[in-house]
């Protein structure tokens, strides 16, 4: 099986979108000449190949003039592609966060780091007053509401940085299903490709000399350096990530929140069946193979298991599919697919930089809000929580806690080291859970 960036590298894969708001009309803002400077936080493979090369196609919008990630091989060539883009040699690299969050001639912060570092670095940027366009998932369904929490006060832009809600393929799913061209909506079917670990690169070794691995490892406990466990594959470890479920499920999931009207709310119980292996070879530990059944109060169901890249809407009348990652979509019947006369139109843009710029400029927020993003990170964080106690969990999403469950309490938080604490980051904010 492939991952998502396989899948994108191997098919050429566009964003793709139905654009609600022209490149260059008055809703950029009053002064569309001032353009929004951008810090990059996390220059990795995804940081540089879909973040970064997609902020420096918009110079008529905003400047990327600082990057930085722990790795400075990563931060020394991310800045050198920024400088021979705009034929500089303007562009500041760092290693510490921290300083771009301290540059107050920055606008904007990109977040492109590891699951484990997300939400802290975006509370404390938006403490600092910096707009912000974040990688999900989150960590916890505490840090999730803690999050949403802090943005709320701030008021600053918040953008969760991924590219469903702009892909034409999953924007034209949800328009199918919101208008009714399936009939009432009764399932949900997602499976998600298992991962390919590494091969090489899994042995306790120094870290390299460019490397700051404690500010890498941050809020997480101290373990030792494994090269594939620290680049990319971060995902399969439950101390920097939640697994498969939290990374192809953020995708299909968010789109199934959208369709079943549960944005910003959640299903009511998660049931696990079948066999559930987790790895088990020292180095990774998450789930990767599962099968869960969700339900929603309105009695819709989910079922998100793992097995190939796909997700299906079955209604009343008829059902729509995407095989494969935004592949066209296939229909019980042609005509399912034909929106020409709807009612509602969701709201869209080229892709999620644009509109992050375009809700900067225009002082709204953008398309998907970090409560949209909370609520989808909170289901998959519950469904793990489910895998992990091999049970029925029940969940209530008004107050967003488990019902008369102490043992699935526990999970809500997780244990951070105390000078990445939110009591230390965040002191005026209460961290619930």
């Amino acid at each position: 099986m492939m991952d998502r960036r396989t899948f994108l590298r191997n098919t050429g894969i566009a964003v793709a979108g139905s654009t609600i708001v022209p490149l260059n009309s008055g809703c950029i803002g009053k002064n569309p000449n001032d353009l929004i400077t951008i810090g990059m936080i996390g220059v990795g493979s995804q940081g540089v190949e879909r973040n970064l090369r997609h902020y420096l196609k918009y110079p008529e919008l905003c400047r990327v003039v600082a990057v930085c990630d722990v790795s400075m091989l990563r931060a020394t060539s991310a800045k050198n592609l920024v400088n021979n883009t705009y034929k500089s040699k303007d562009c500041k690299a760092y290693q510490d966060f921290r300083e771009i969050l301290d540059d107050k001639s920055i606008d904007a912060v990109q977040i492109s780091t590891p699951d484990h570092w997300h939400v802290p670095i975006s509370i404390m940027a938006a403490l600092k007053g910096k707009h912000i366009c974040c990688e999900k998932p989150t960590m916890t369904i505490a840090e999730g509401r803690l999050l949403c929490d802090v943005i709320n006060k701030t008021g600053i832009v918040y953008q969760v940085s991924i590219e469903d809600r702009f892909l034409y393929a999953y924007h034209q799913m949800a328009e199918v299903a919101v208008n009714g061209r399936i009939g009432g909506l009764k399932h949900v079917e997602i499976s998600l490709p298992v991962p390919e670990l590494p091969k090489e690169g899994l042995q306790v070794t120094t870290p390299p000399s460019d490397l700051d691995y404690d500010l890498w490892l941050g809020p997480a406990s101290e373990i030792p350096f494994i090269y594939s466990r620290t680049f990319y594959h971060f995902r399969w470890y439950d101390a920097f990530s939640g697994g498969l479920l939290t990374d192809w499920g953020a995708h299909y999931c968010d789109t199934a929140q959208l369709v079943t009207g549960n944005e910003n709310s959640g299903p009511v119980e998660v049931t696990p069946s079948g066999e559930t292996l987790y790895y088990k070879d020292g180095i990774f530990n998450t789930a990767y193979q599962f099968d869960l059944m969700y339900k929603y109060a309105n009695n819709i169901t989910m079922r998100v298991k793992s097995g190939n890249a796909s997700i299906r809407l079955e209604g009343d009348e008829g059902w729509v599919e995407s095989v494969g990652w935004n592949n066209k979509l296939a229909a019980s019947d042609p005509k399912i697919l034909d929106l020409a006369g709807k009612k509602v139109t969701l709201p869209t843009a080229d892709d999620e930089f644009i509109d992050f710029l375009q809700s900067i400029k225009a002082g709204r927020k953008a398309i998907y809000s970090p409560e949209s993003g909370h609520r989808t990170s909170s289901l998959l964080h519950i469904g793990n929580v489910a895998l992990k106690l091999n049970r029925k969990i029940e969940w209530n999403p008004k107050d967003e806690n488990f019902v008369n469950d102490p043992e699935a309490d526990k999970f809500k938080k997780r244990a951070m080291r105390e000078k990445w604490s939110y009591t230390k980051i965040c002191p005026d904010f209460k961290y619930k859970g």
